[in-house]
């Protein structure tokens, strides 16, 4: 990827990140999340899959929750593509939690503090990542719940989405 692509990906995730972050009121973001994965839930028992169902429930809400819904689905395509640099570490699902909203560059990479402001949306982005992540292979929820365990952050908030949406599958 040329350095022009890197730049402009990441000026286009930080607008669409900010865009959204401003229509976002914290005390609401609690209710949201939890409308978010009451969505997912009940589009996975009309027969969707859990990724259409991700991807429905963050499209309908809307806001800051389809930004850090598009940021890990784009942070899971990075850790699977066999040519990303991300894919080729050692302890990637740290290093995805790390760089989440960046492309993974090692000779470049400096870690971004989470932003402090948004700790509920930062873990549901995380949360989305190990549910992609592990969704499709077998025994996936408890391949889901090791990793995360395996990381830094709030495991528990994060266990507690992952087992919502798999324990579904």
């Amino acid at each position: 990827m040329s350095e022009n692509s890197k730049v402009f990906y990441i000026i286009f995730e930080f607008k669409f990140y900010v865009g959204a972050l401003v229509n976002t009121n914290r005390e609401n973001a609690i209710d949201t999340i939890e409308q978010f994965y009451r969505m997912v839930e009940e589009n996975i028992d009309n027969g969707m899959l859990y990724r259409d169902a991700i991807e429905l429930a963050a499209v309908t809400i809307g806001g800051i929750i389809t930004a850090k819904v598009s940021q890990a689905m784009s942070k899971y395509q990075e850790a699977i593509h066999p040519q990303s640099h991300l894919s080729q570490e050692e302890n990637k699902d740290a290093l995805a939690l790390l760089s989440m909203g960046v492309l993974w560059d090692k000779a470049y990479f400096n870690p971004i503090e989470p932003d402090a402001s948004t700790p509920l949306e930062n873990t549901l982005a995380e949360s989305i990542y190990f549910i992609m992540k592990y969704g499709r292979e077998e025994d996936g929820l408890t391949k889901a719940l090791v990793a995360n365990a395996n990381n830094e952050g709030d495991v528990e908030l994060r266990a507690e989405a992952i087992e919502r949406v798999l324990g579904k599958v």
